[in-house]
């Protein structure tokens, strides 16, 4: 399964970021180029520690719906206009270039604290090995970027 702390799969993942432009086509769901930009960002904050958040993590979120998302994780594939968690989901238009910009940042920085075991729990999954995070970040940056043909 690949992983965003593989270096190979991380640089292919950037350069896929770098790549984006602000007419990139999208191919399903309602986000615009600039939002799921912002919307990848908050996942990387979150698990950098940068955003707080509150832990909404339970029994049933940390043990079966972890082992759903873990199994389509691991599969490749998690689906087309899938219900964003909310405290994800971005609804006002950004800046691309910001947008652009603070994602590449993130990744990098994600990437080399992932790499020194540096990130914290997932919001609602609770603790996270470094290989439930790499290949979380990993599925989840592909989903998208294939979302706008990148």
């Amino acid at each position: 399964m690949n992983s965003i702390f593989d270096n190979e799969v991380y640089i292919n993942i950037r350069e896929r970021i770098e790549n984006i432009q602000p007419n990139s086509e999208r191919l399903w769901g309602s986000m615009t180029i600039s939002q799921m930009m912002a919307h990848c960002s908050l996942g990387l904050e979150n698990a950098l520690g940068k955003t707080p958040f509150v832990d909404k993590s339970n029994f049933i979120l940390r043990t079966l719906v972890k082992r759903i998302v873990l199994k389509s994780v691991l599969k490749g594939d998690l689906g087309k206009n899938q219900k964003t968690f909310p405290i994800y989901k971005v609804t006002e238009e950004k800046d691309f270039l910001v947008e652009k910009e603070r994602l590449l940042k993130n990744l990098d920085e994600f990437y080399e604290k992932g790499n020194h075991l540096e990130i914290g729990k997932h919001p609602y999954f609770g603790n996270f090995s470094k290989d439930n995070w790499g290949q979380l970040q990993y599925v989840h940056f592909d989903h998208h970027l294939k979302q706008f043909s990148i």
